[in-house]
C-alpha cells in the first residue's frame, strides 16, 4: 500500500484517473478497475489535510518495488502534480510524459534511476537510495516566449543552492557555470555535489515541455573512476541530521516555482551571474589547458572570454570545456 494525496478537485494525470472516484466524506470508501496490469484495486480517503489535500490509501496490484506515492500539492495558486518512485529509467522521461497530459507543473522523483543522464548525452550515475533524483516539468502553458530556457537555468540553480544553504554553511557551496553546485567540506577538497541537466522541447518554434533534472549526493557517491575532480555528498558537510530526499525535492521545486512566479526573469538570470563569480576569473580549457579570462556573459548565458597568451575573442559554449575550482579565484 502507499499513502496518495487527491486535490479536492479530484484531478488526476488522465491515465490514472481511472483509478479513484472522490466521494463525500473522508471516511468514504472506492473501489476501481486497474488502469493497467498494475493498475489500483481499490482506494480508501483517510483525512482531510489542512491545505484541502484529500490523504487516501491506494491498494496497487503489480507495481512491486517500482511505484511510490502519487498527489498534488498547493503551492499558493500554483498546484504541483508529485510522484516520488523507488525506480525509474529516467525522472525527465517520466516527467515529460507527465506533461502531455497535465497544465500544471509536475515533480518526479526516484531513488534510483536506471538510465539517469547528464549533460551532452552522458550517463549520470548514483547510489540507489543515497541521492535525490528528480525533474521538475513545466507543460507548455508555462513554457512560453516570457519564460525563456536561460530564466528556468537561473532559477533552478539558485533555488538549489538557497536549499541546500538551509542544510550545510552556505559558504561550503558554490554554482560552477552553468548549474553544477559544487561542496566544499571542512578540511578536505571541493567537488561536485550536484547536477542539473535542462531539457526544452520546441513544436516548430515554439517552446513546450521543459525539464529540470536534478542529482544531488546526500548520504554517500558513486564510484566514478574517470571523473576529472572530487565527487561530494551532503554529508561530507551537514552539522546536523539530513533531510529525506523526497522533503528536500518537493521543497527545492516548491522554491524554483516559486522564484519563476514571483520575481522577475532578467533579475533571476542577473543574480545567477552574481553567483558565478566568473567575470575576470582565469580557467583553462580543454584540450589543451589553454588558459583564457572571461570577460562578459552573452545574451543566451554563453561566456566571452579572451585568451591570455595571444589575446583572441572566444565565445564559451561547453561548460564541460571549462576546468576550475568554484572556490579558488
Amino acid at each position: 500500500m502507499v499513502c496518495v494525496g487527491v486535490s479536492d478537485s479530484g484531478r488526476l494525470p488522465r491515465k490514472h484517473s481511472s483509478a479513484i472516484a472522490i466521494a463525500d466524506g473522508p471516511d468514504s470508501r472506492t473501489t476501481a478497475s486497474p488502469a493497467t496490469p498494475g493498475g489500483v484495486e481499490s482506494a480508501q480517503i483517510v483525512s482531510l489535510a489542512e491545505d484541502g489535500i484529500l490523504m487516501a490509501v491506494y491498494e496497487f496490484r503489480g507495481m512491486q518495488k517500482t511505484h511510490g506515492e502519487q498527489f498534488w500539492r498547493n503551492l499558493g495558486q500554483v498546484q504541483l502534480a508529485v510522484e516520488h518512485w523507488q525506480e525509474l529509467d529516467s525522472t525527465n522521461d517520466r516527467a515529460r510524459a507527465l506533461c502531455q497530459e497535465l497544465s500544471q507543473p509536475v515533480l518526479v522523483t526516484a531513488a534510483h534511476q536506471r538510465t539517469g543522464r547528464g549533460r551532452h548525452g552522458r550517463s549520470w550515475h548514483d547510489l540507489p537510495g543515497s541521492a535525490l533524483l528528480m525533474t521538475l516539468g513545466l507543460p507548455v502553458q508555462w513554457n512560453q516566449t516570457q519564460m525563456p530556457t536561460l530564466s528556468l537555468l537561473a532559477a533552478a540553480s539558485l533555488g538549489v543552492l538557497e536549499e541546500l544553504a538551509r542544510i550545510v554553511p552556505a559558504e561550503c557551496l558554490r554554482i560552477k557555470y552553468p548549474n553544477d553546485v559544487w561542496l566544499k567540506p571542512p578540511h578536505a577538497p571541493a567537488g561536485k555535489l550536484c547536477g542539473m541537466l535542462v531539457e526544452a522541447d520546441y513544436i516548430g518554434a515554439q517552446p513546450s515541455t521543459s525539464l529540470v533534472g536534478i542529482g544531488i549526493n546526500i548520504t554517500g557517491v558513486p564510484m566514478l573512476s574517470d571523473a576529472p575532480y572530487p565527487i561530494r555528498c551532503l554529508a561530507d558537510a551537514a552539522p546536523a541530521a539530513l533531510p529525506d530526499a523526497t522533503t528536500l525535492a518537493e521543497r527545492i521545486a516548491e522554491r524554483i516555482v516559486s522564484l519563476l512566479v514571483h520575481h522577475d526573469h532578467q533579475a533571476l538570470v542577473e543574480r545567477w551571474q552574481e553567483q558565478l563569480q566568473l567575470i575576470g576569473r582565469r580557467v583553462l580549457m580543454r584540450p589543451h589547458q589553454m588558459p583564457v579570462r572571461i570577460t562578459a556573459y552573452a545574451a543566451d548565458g554563453s561566456l566571452c572570454a579572451e585568451r591570455c597568451d595571444t589575446g583572441e575573442l572566444l565565445t564559451v559554449r561547453d561548460a564541460d570545456s571549462l576546468l576550475y575550482d568554484p572556490f579558488e579565484r
